[in-house]
């Protein structure tokens, strides 16, 4: 059994419903520590890891770790139903398989979407991949360089040196790039030891860039030929971050 409240309804809603445009369905863990979602994608191409810590909710109370599986469409489909000054309410009795989700305003609503009996994936070997640069960009500029990249191609090129930061896409009649150099107040911190170089599928990066309304800027590490992590911090309350396979690029 468990019950946890959120006041900050969009900080449930969007950090969810940024997780269900890559991952169809997977398992929420609950502890006193917060709620935590890891999970990849069918295609292993994409790892989905979302923390909301203890300070993110107003009320934890449960009997002892839970772990509960749904179809994230659904949960989703829910969550949108309420607005940022709202609170949301997820429970768990003991014996039966239903989440409950109370959403609090002007008004009292119930909903129940089915608890899913979801076997554990083998996720790939996240925790220990080493990088040989490291961005932290403002968010808009990183959703500005996504934009710009779908007009010349599906693939995005990351390029890091000690001085400069560029997102570049290269198609076969049109190219785009977004240039920072390392002074720039829309890139906060760069650190490379090695030039790198490296590309990676863009219809996966728009979908992870929308999380950049979790965080004011966005941290990238990577290198050449290499997986990226992308990272979103909420601060104290939450912090969200994907891990990407690269695009093999000449």
């Amino acid at each position: 059994m468990f019950e946890i409240t959120v006041s900050n309804a969009d900080m449930l809603k969007n950090s969810v419903s940024v997780a269900a445009e890559i991952i169809d369905e997977g398992i929420f863990r609950i502890s006193k520590e917060g709620l935590r979602f890891v999970a990849a994608d069918r295609a292993l191409v994409s790892v989905v890891d979302l923390r909301m810590n203890a300070s993110a909710f107003e009320k934890i109370e449960l009997t002892e770790d839970t772990a509960v599986g749904v179809n994230m469409s659904n949960f989703v489909s829910v969550l949108r139903r309420a607005s940022g000054s709202d609170k949301i309410t997820l429970k768990k009795e003991d014996h039966k398989n239903k989440l409950k989700i109370i959403i609090e305003g002007s008004s009292k609503r119930r909903f129940e979407v089915p608890i899913l009996d979801i076997s554990e994936s083998d996720l790939p070997p996240t925790d220990k991949l080493e990088f040989s640069s490291s961005v932290e960009i403002k968010s808009d500029v990183l959703e500005q360089g996504m934009a710009d990249a779908e007009i010349a191609s599906d693939i995005v090129i990351f390029e890091a040196s000690s001085e400069l930061f560029k997102i570049k896409s290269e198609g076969e009649s049109s190219t785009s790039e977004l240039e920072l150099e390392k002074g720039n107040p829309m890139l906060v911190k760069l650190e490379s030891s090695a030039a790198t170089k490296s590309g990676y599928p863009l219809d996966y990066l728009k979908k992870m860039v929308k999380a950049a309304k979790l965080a004011e800027t966005a941290t990238i590490r990577f290198s050449s030929d290499f997986p990226m992590k992308m990272e979103f911090d909420g601060g104290d309350a939450l912090k969200m971050s994907f891990v990407l396979a690269p695009h093999m690029i000449e």
